[in-house]
């Protein structure tokens, strides 16, 4: 039977006898499509429409966030150039667990049941992908129920409601301006919290009790799109002129960069005094920030940018590599994780992350790798005198991912150092070309096979780039251990770049790489992609020459280059338009 207020934009969903306490009050189609009717475009359509991120809440004001309009980071663009705009984009799955995390207290992963995020250049990040689909909105539903009821009970109730329920809207009012405010990642402005105080009267009018009435609200705001979504404001969603982010909105961009979650207290204090806005006053919080356990932009970046972020999930053929296991491959990414880490904890150039003669490894890796074992914790080694490994190229969690689950791909090794080390584009292959089957491929080494696959002019022109470049890595099997002969021949590693640089094995083609100009740019290139949330064009160049020019004379590490992201135009700023 109809609820009486089902007819009113909170829809009422009876799951169950009403005398068990259960209300089940949800709003996801009047919050969502509110937001859709007050944005230019669709929230995060699959045709790739833009929005310029202007949403209404429960009261659906015109004026609600409004934060961008204050702060001073930089009016027009410095470098008279475009800084871009970020689609309105939803928490991808590790965000939405590590928010509801620092919000809540909860140590549940509702995130683990959604769907599959989409990656777009690298990373999983990129607004444009980031769908929402029906079922998605069921899933946000179901884990706003779970999450309330886990929420409400001790001992996290203590930690989210300051005040007794059965002082009616006066309770209410605390929560929404003080849970709700750390939520939206904002203050809520005065009509939001009226939508909420007016969603909590008509729960109690539907004979709710106290607790319920809580319930309610806290369901509501964890389904809100000011929940869901990293919300920026133009104030004319037309203008293509820049404008600053407002101070809120700053703290946002900077804390899912660093923390891969919501803003801690010191960064929403720094919003609300405006400090945020101020460029030294955004250095130093990313500095704090980066030294805070909860950072995880070390791992995320590079776990994403290698391509290595579920290397503990692939499954080599294991008749070919008994020795591989998951604990090896979980052993290989945190290799990664603590390498990467050490570049920016110690702001270590970029180009030893090619060439650096350390690493990270346990007894397990050390022996995969034919290193004396440090023992069985993660530990920092010296590479002086192990000339087989050194930098990310010789890693095993790169060297799987770059692999099939039979055999190594020159290819794949090749083409990722051409596009994500130098920024090289490599066409994908014509719709014409056949692939041989494996048999074709293991009956010789990948030398004399590509060899004979160049002769197809049509696969010369990108195999000739690409080939010997990943020909050089051969030494190292399908899982990353090293070898010397490959069907009963010495491998051949030698190589040469496009520009013609020759080169005899892996060190060599990491030295030569790392010498590359494209390198720091590229490395750039990818840092600002993480860092916006989104596909970087043509007009963003002038901003990525900028972070990636060194000083003359002056010591220029990793650390400097995440900096000079965070200070750039596309971080601090956005325009409208379409």
């Amino acid at each position: 039977m109809k609820d009486k207020w089902e007819s009113g934009p909170f829809v009422h969903v009876d799951r169950g006898s009403r005398s068990n306490g259960s209300l089940r009050l949800y709003r996801l189609g009047f919050l969502l499509l509110g937001l859709a009717a007050s944005c230019v475009g669709s929230i995060g359509n699959t045709g790739g429409e833009r929005q310029s991120g202007t949403a209404g809440g429960p009261g659906t004001s015109s004026g609600v966030g409004t934060n961008s309009s204050s702060g001073g980071a930089g009016g027009a663009s410095t470098l008279g150039v475009d800084p871009g705009r970020v689609t309105l984009r939803r928490l991808n799955q590790l965000e939405y667990d590590n928010t509801v995390h620092d919000l809540l207290g909860t140590n549940s992963q509702p995130a683990l049941a959604f769907l599959s995020d989409t990656n777009a250049t690298g990373f999983d990040n990129n607004g444009d992908l980031l769908s929402l689909s029906p079922v998605r909105l069921d899933q946000y539903r179901q884990a706003a129920d779970a999450l309330a009821a886990e929420a409400l009970a001790p001992p996290l109730r203590a930690n989210i409601l300051t005040c007794d329920p059965t002082a009616g809207d006066a309770c209410i009012s605390t929560f929404v301006t003080t849970f709700g405010a750390r939520a939206y990642r904002r203050p809520l402005a005065a009509d939001e919290v009226a939508g909420y105080l007016s969603l909590a009267a008509q729960a109690r009018a539907a004979g709710a009790t106290p607790d319920e009435v809580v319930s309610t609200v806290l369901r509501a705001i964890l389904v809100s799109p000011h929940f869901l979504f990293l919300v920026e404001i133009d104030p004319d969603p037309a203008s293509t002129a820049p404008h600053p982010l407002g101070p809120y909105e700053v703290a946002s961009r900077l804390s899912y960069l660093v923390y891969g979650s919501m803003p801690d207290a010191p960064l929403f204090a720094s919003a609300k005094s405006g400090g945020i806005t101020d460029p030294s006053e955004l250095q130093t919080q990313l500095t704090r920030m980066l030294a805070d356990p909860r950072a995880i932009f070390a791992q995320n970046f590079a776990e994403q940018w290698l391509g290595v972020q579920a290397i503990e999930t692939s499954q080599p053929d294991a008749m070919l590599f008994p020795t591989f296991n998951v604990q090896l491959a979980q052993s290989m990414k945190q290799e990664v994780d603590l390498f990467f880490g050490e570049f920016v904890r110690n702001n270590l150039p970029p180009e030893g992350l090619l060439t650096a003669n350390f690493t990270y490894v346990d007894d397990r890796l050390a022996t995969h790798y034919g290193l004396p074992s440090p023992g069985t914790a993660m530990t920092r080694v010296d590479l002086t005198a192990a000339p087989q490994r050194g930098g990310v190229l010789t890693m095993g969690a790169l060297l799987m991912a770059t692999s099939r689950g039979n055999r190594t791909s020159p290819v794949s090794r090749g083409r990722f150092a051409l596009s994500d080390l130098l920024c090289h584009a490599v066409p994908p292959p014509p719709p014409t070309v056949t692939f041989p089957p494996d048999s074709v491929i293991l009956a010789t080494t990948e030398r004399a096979f590509l060899a004979q696959h160049r002769t197809n002019a049509t696969c010369a022109t990108c195999h000739s780039l690409m080939d010997p470049i990943g020909l050089a890595l051969e030494n190292y099997d399908a899982i990353g251990a090293y070898r010397a002969m490959d069907h009963g021949q010495v491998i051949d590693a030698t190589g040469n770049l496009p520009d013609g640089t020759t080169f005899n094995g892996p060190r060599e083609l990491s030295q030569a790489l790392a010498k590359e100009q494209a390198f720091r740019p590229c490395l750039a290139n990818a840092l600002l992609t993480y860092a916006t949330g989104r596909t970087l064009g043509s007009s963003d160049q002038p901003y990525v020459d900028a972070i990636s020019q060194s000083t003359s004379g002056a010591t220029f590490g990793l650390r400097d280059l995440l900096t000079r992201v965070v200070a750039s135009d596309p971080f601090r700023q956005r325009r409208g338009g379409i």
